[in-house]
């Protein structure tokens, strides 16, 4: 039984082209990220790089899990499944896992950060290294548990060339899916803008913690308070790299003013591109649900239209290494490292590979 071809062969040269590129970026970026922090003993003892770590390893295996989906569905110009049939359910489990591990790290990221910047005095006692470790373990066990129908309501029929949803009008997955887009969506949005608001708020308003160190306490001051010691200084905002594993405080040096200024400039501007490529990435399929569920309106996108949703999934996946990280001197020094190391071996054995040769031709 032949199919009617659902993808131009136009379009399945520019979406190919751009899964791909997405694909190795995200997956060249994540890697990474993972490398840097576990081969640096001192970057693994951040707990927001313990986030971090967390957040590249969601989106690495959501970014491997959705190949197995869009490769077979370029090749053969529309969704067909060439895994065995028992996979098709637990492929789309793990990519809800996976999808949702990676949003709800974003959102404890998000929390970690607000608790650092507004209240630093505690960020040492509810922000610890057992408490991140066992929110991680927490998020991955409800991620699991919340999944489950993904699993249960796939599957690839002896007649039917994809994996699909066989109860997907069902009131159930009508329920499911209205609760996904509240829990995963919705109240992630709302969170994310009130606390990134009051972050922003709180670094750019003239408040005390960031420059009445700076004007009144010098750094030859031999009245400065035993307590200010043990209070995070500037460091490396962006990963959480400083003592107590905060990211505000007080730097008792003649620079301090423009360290802050500059500090609080790049959190901002981090901020404001989290929030950006995840409304960007997740808003069109969500209005798409909203039509649909909501207001019972009858929406048949071309398939083109789909394929372009998921490229933005992906891209949100492909885009939190760079986010996250890029803006973090300590994380462009360790990647910088990382990648140099990785050219050097590269040229050894392009070298030996050269002896190797002369060597015959000589010979």
């Amino acid at each position: 039984m032949r199919r009617r071809p659902l993808i131009s062969p136009i379009a399945v040269l520019i979406f190919g082209s751009l899964f791909s590129l997405l694909t190795f970026v995200g997956l060249l970026g994540n890697l990474l990220v993972i490398v840097a922090i576990i081969g640096d003993k001192r970057m693994r003892k951040s707990v927001m790089n313990l986030l971090l770590l967390n957040l590249a390893i969601a989106d690495a295996l959501n970014l491997l899990a959705t190949t197995v989906e869009w490769v077979p569905t370029l090749r053969h110009n529309g969704p067909v499944w060439v895994l065995p049939a028992v996979l098709c359910p637990v492929i789309r489990y793990l990519e809800c896992v996976f999808l949702f591990t990676s949003i709800l790290t974003q959102l404890v990221v998000c929390v970690e950060r607000f608790i650092a910047i507004a209240v630093p005095l505690h960020a040492r006692r509810l922000c610890s290294r057992k408490n991140i470790l066992l929110t991680i373990c927490a998020v991955w066990c409800v991620v699991a548990l919340a999944a489950l129908p993904y699993a249960t309501h796939n599957k690839k029929a002896e007649n039917s060339f994809a994996c699909t949803n066989f109860n997907g009008k069902s009131d159930f997955w009508h329920f499911y899916k209205f609760a996904e887009f509240v829990v995963l969506f919705l109240l992630p949005g709302i969170i994310f803008l009130f606390l990134y608001t009051k972050i922003c708020r709180i670094l750019w308003t003239k408040n005390d913690q960031l420059y009445t160190a700076a004007q009144f306490w010098a750094p030859t001051s031999q009245n400065w308070p035993k307590t200010m010691a043990h209070l995070p200084l500037f460091n490396d905002f962006s990963t959480g790299n400083s003592r107590a594993n905060s990211c505000v405080g007080f730097a008792p040096v003649s620079g301090a003013h423009e360290e802050a200024l500059k500090t609080r400039r790049t959190v901002v501007k981090m901020l404001v591109a989290c929030v950006s490529v995840y409304f960007i990435c997740y808003s069109p399929i969500q209005a798409i649900f909203l039509c649909r569920g909501l207001f019972n309106l009858s929406i048949h996108p071309p398939y083109e239209f789909i394929l372009l949703m998921n490229a933005l999934a992906i891209l949100c996946s492909a885009c939190n290494p760079l986010l996250y990280t890029l803006f973090s001197s300590r994380f462009r020094a360790r990647i910088g490292h990382l990648l140099c190391l990785c050219c050097d071996i590269f040229c050894r054995r392009n070298n030996v590979k050269k002896a190797k040769r002369q060597e015959k031709w000589t010979n």
